[in-house]
């Protein structure tokens, strides 16, 4: 089993990736900037991260820390730069130090985004086109990460957050239908998410099998954000009343402007790892039991 540092390990994928890694019998060393986390470090630092690697001796390393806030990403590029490029950079210049020593080589599974996507998809690998500074910061992340053994997943997810004061997507939509609330959901924007117990899963596979390169994970089909929200309603048994299909480009402008249609094409990392990844309706369903149960 392998020695893995999470770092970023108390946001929302983290909280439900170091419990799932751990149960697969892996010695987890978990990073973040919070006291939750065993170890404490700023990525953005060097002699910290050094400090850090030295400390931990990881043979693999996944990274989820980011600045994941779009808009404020357009609004301070330079943090975006800090938090989402230069920790990888760091990490890799670690890596790239303890090559030729005794101990197995480090390997770097990278977390991405479906934001370097934009146009009509589903989008291949290669289908490369950025619309903010988010999605530049994570691209130059991702090109950090191919200077060494690693493995870049362009992904989304969706599901019960375990992180206090943090929600996903489908918690949004999940609180608000519950109370009424009035939410217009997007029939323009077009996404392939993940449930997060099913990414976890995922990931402890990626950890064994250390494929290198850059993949889509992601559920083998897409649909817009405003039948995500009708299906899971559906799936929970929820009231529709309150929810209102729109267009984001109807909508106000943000800061950052966002593709519309960030489907993935997952038919390299299915290929890859010999898997059928589910259907996004597949995942919906899934969530029945998080959802259902009390929090």
């Amino acid at each position: 089993m392998a020695s893995i540092l999470v770092t970023g390990a108390t946001g929302l994928l983290g909280s439900s990736l170091v419990p799932a890694l751990r149960a697969a019998g892996h010695a987890v060393h978990s990073h973040g900037h919070s006291h939750a986390a065993e170890q404490q470090a700023d990525l953005g630092d060097w002699t910290q991260t050094a400090a850090l690697l030295e400390r931990t001796r990881p043979d693999c390393i996944v990274n989820l820390a980011a600045l994941t806030n779009v808009d404020l990403c357009e609004a301070d590029p330079q943090q975006a730069y800090r938090l989402n490029t230069l920790p990888v950079a760091h990490l890799a210049r670690w890596m790239r130090e303890q090559a030729g020593e005794q101990a197995p080589a480090c390997h770097l599974v990278q977390i991405s985004t479906d934001m370097v996507y934009d146009g009509t998809g589903p989008h291949a690998e290669g289908d490369v086109r950025v619309a903010n500074t988010y999605a530049f910061s994570k691209l130059a992340a991702e090109h950090a990460a191919a200077g060494v053994s690693s493995t870049v997943l362009r992904t989304n997810f969706f599901g019960r957050s375990r992180r206090a004061g943090r929600v996903s997507f489908s918690d949004w939509l999940v609180q608000g239908m519950r109370e009424g609330r009035a939410m217009t959901v997007f029939d323009d924007v077009l996404f392939s998410p993940l449930a997060i117990d099913t990414l976890c899963s995922l990931l402890a596979q990626v950890v064994q099998a250390r494929p290198r390169g850059v993949y889509n994970l992601g559920a083998r089909d897409g649909m817009s954000k405003a039948d995500f929200a009708y299906q899971l309603a559906a799936a929970l048994d929820l009231p529709t009343g309150a929810l209102q299909r729109g267009l984001a480009s109807a909508a106000p402008a943000l800061r950052a402007r966002r593709p519309t249609d960030m489907r993935t094409d997952c038919s390299l990392f299915e290929h890859t790892m010999g898997l059928r990844l589910p259907t996004l309706a597949e995942q919906i369903q899934s969530l029945r039991s998080d959802y259902l149960e009390p929090a």
